[in-house]
């Protein structure tokens, strides 16, 4: 359990072994962890967030409103035609469960899974897809969608400001720590310098 104010150690996959891991998990017919997976960085939500959604929440919205739980304010988070897409093809093949149901449930005994039972599986999947880092847990994928909007626009300043409003980071600061933007990442903007005449 993290303190109030603690960074997290989930490190974010790189984007490919993110996408290598969804394929896995699709191949192998885990399609209740591929959407897990898929809503948790889609959406950027904490896991207690998502353990609240249920499948009307998710399903054919252009738009998830979602209180979140730690900070008791309200995200309208976007959910594209490709995202919709995938969560009902998803819905699909799990055999179309109530939509009153929470997403992340057993089907059988109706009851939601516990944030522990999601982290212990996340680390069997760590190590059956050779997941490249050490610290896997829920978090990853938050850390994950962070890594891959600094990255997709191209590490800019304009990046971090709006994902420090998307994370509710007080500022773009935090989110380079929170990111795991290491000094050496630093260090190298200032290795790039010729001054060549």
């Amino acid at each position: 359990m993290s303190l109030k104010g603690q960074i997290t150690t989930a490190e974010p996959l790189e984007y490919n072994d993110f996408i290598r891991l969804l394929s896995g998990l699709h191949e192998d017919g885990n399609y209740l962890w591929e959407l897990y997976c898929c809503i948790s960085f889609c959406t950027a939500c904490r896991i207690s967030d998502v353990l609240s959604m249920t499948w009307r929440d998710v399903l054919e919205k252009d738009a998830l409103f979602k209180m979140e739980q730690k900070t008791g304010k309200t995200r309208q988070i976007p959910m594209n035609s490709n995202v919709r897409h995938r969560i009902m093809e998803l819905y699909r093949q799990l055999g179309s469960p109530d939509k009153s149901l929470p997403v992340m449930c057993n089907f059988r005994t109706q009851k939601t899974y516990t944030k522990k039972h999601i982290n212990e599986t996340l680390k069997a999947f760590r190590v059956r897809y050779r997941l490249p880092i050490k610290h896997f847990s829920s978090h990853t994928f938050r850390k994950t969608f962070g890594r891959y909007v600094y990255e997709t626009m191209g590490r800019t300043t304009e990046a971090l400001i709006l994902l420090s409003m998307i994370f509710k980071h007080s500022s773009p600061q935090i989110t380079m720590v929170y990111l795991g933007i290491r000094q050496d990442e630093i260090e190298g903007v200032y290795k790039t310098i010729q001054l060549n005449y």
